[in-house]
This record gives C-alpha cells, sequence and structure tokens, in this order.
C-alpha cells in the first residue's frame, strides 16, 4: 500500500504540469488548464466515457484531420483518469529496479468522429518500460472524448513521472555509449520487426551492471510504424550493453 501510495503522488505531481504546459503551448492561459474544464467518470472495466455535452468554446482547438478538440475539452476528459494512467507505473518490468523507471511519453491519439479512439501509441518515449507504455496506450484507448467538431480528429498529449525524490537517478549516457550494439543489432531489428514504409523508432533502456538489459521501450515517428512497438522493445532486451559499473544506467537512441 505505501509503495503504491507513493507510485499515484508522482504521477498526479507530474502530469498537472504537463497539462498546463500544454495549454501554454496551445495559447492558452496557466490557470484554466490546472483548474477549468469539464470533469468526468470513470469506471473499472470495459469503455469509459465522459461528459455527453462538449464543454463551451474556448477558443483553443487542436487541429485534426477534418474535426477539432478543443484545449478544455482534451483536458476535461482526461485529468480524471490521472490516477488510472499512474497505476501503469506499478507495473513496470524492471521489479528489482523498478523505483528508478520514469520519464516522459507523448500519446498521439486519432479519435472517431463518435469520441471513441480508433488508435494511440507513443510518439516520443523516455520511460524506457514498453509493459508500462502498453498499459498506458491500453488505458487512453478505452477514454471516450466529446464529439470532434467537424469530423475524426487527431492530437498529441504529454505527460510525465519524476522519480521519488530519495531514489538515485540512474546514470544517463549519451546515445553514442551504445553505438556498437547498435552497429551490430539495429538492421537486423529493423528487418525483423518495421512493417513496410519509413517509420522510426525511439528506444529508452536501462542497463545493470555488467550491461544486462533491465528494460526497454520504444516509440513511433508514425501511426505506421505502431504496429512493431512490442517486437523493438523485446529484441532490445536482447542486447549486451557496455557495463555502466555499480549502478544502472539509462539511455535514449533512434533506430531508423
Amino acid at each position: 500500500m505505501r509503495m503504491r501510495e507513493a507510485w499515484m503522488r508522482r504521477i498526479v505531481r507530474t502530469l498537472g504540469v504537463c497539462l498546463a504546459a500544454l495549454a501554454v503551448a496551445c495559447g492558452g492561459d496557466e490557470s484554466e488548464a490546472s483548474g477549468g474544464g469539464q470533469t468526468g467518470s470513470s469506471s473499472s472495466g470495459g469503455e469509459e466515457s465522459s461528459a455527453e455535452s462538449a464543454a463551451p468554446d474556448d477558443g483553443l482547438q487542436i487541429q485534426g484531420l477534418t474535426g477539432t478538440l478543443s484545449q478544455r475539452e482534451i483536458h476535461g476528459t482526461l485529468e480524471p483518469r490521472i490516477n488510472d494512467f499512474g497505476r501503469c507505473f506499478e507495473h513496470a518490468a524492471a521489479s528489482r529496479w523498478r523505483e528508478i523507471v520514469g520519464g516522459s511519453v507523448e500519446l498521439a491519439f486519432h479519435v472517431h468522429a463518435d469520441g471513441s479512439v480508433e488508435w494511440v501509441y507513443p510518439r516520443n518515449s523516455t520511460i524506457g518500460d514498453r509493459s508500462v507504455e502498453l498499459c498506458l496506450s491500453e488505458r487512453a484507448a478505452r477514454i471516450r472524448f466529446p464529439r470532434p467538431h467537424g469530423g475524426e480528429a487527431e492530437f498529441n498529449w504529454s505527460l510525465s513521472m519524476d522519480l521519488e525524490d530519495d531514489v538515485r537517478e540512474p546514470f544517463h549516457w549519451e546515445n553514442d555509449r551504445v553505438n556498437d550494439a547498435l552497429t551490430e543489432h539495429g538492421p537486423e531489428v529493423l528487418s525483423q520487426c518495421r512493417p513496410s514504409g519509413s517509420s522510426s523508432f525511439q528506444v529508452t533502456v536501462y542497463v545493470a551492471p555488467h550491461g544486462d538489459v533491465i528494460g526497454a521501450g520504444a516509440a513511433s515517428s508514425d501511426a505506421d510504424g505502431r504496429s512493431a512497438l512490442d517486437c523493438i522493445a523485446s529484441a532490445v532486451r536482447t542486447w549486451r550493453m557496455p557495463d555502466p559499473g555499480s549502478y544502472p544506467a539509462k539511455v535514449t537512441f533512434e533506430l531508423r
């Protein structure tokens, strides 16, 4: 119970900051993003639903394919799910080193005209744990948004998870530290995992003492590559990396 409460404090604190930052980036008022907007309800299973009526138009819109969702509609739908997203970090695969799992993720959404989610996947991620990224995507896919104005919509939404104050961060490596492994294994992984197309992938890994990869996550540059993420993360978990010494290291690199 104590561990669960710690994880929830981390996600609640950092997610609120990311939502406010998104509103500012879209030209909005930070106080509006952190306090205003709709509140929705969530269920423990099945399809989640947000308020049926759309929030008043606040002038902030995320441009989609043919439709739009306002910043208030997005914020009002996602904010009530903060705790649900936070629970995903309890399932980090690297159990011995679970406390060092953190980072940021940008989820790309495609929302149908009826408000249901067609797909969602990590477009950028430094979480470094595919089980967490998959959990976030699966829970996000069950959310129902207000109906976009004018048709289907696409948008990106970010959240982050800080480490606890008393947890030592892993060593942060520059990506050139893993050039040998990338040169040796990268082309084969892309050949096996990447669908036809030119998708590139952002990969983050945790490297334990002696060079074992204890956690790997992946993000795709576009929707075409989202089906490859499990394959890529699984393959990278088998790589042998340089020895970081007595404490794990973390590194983010590109597969293209």
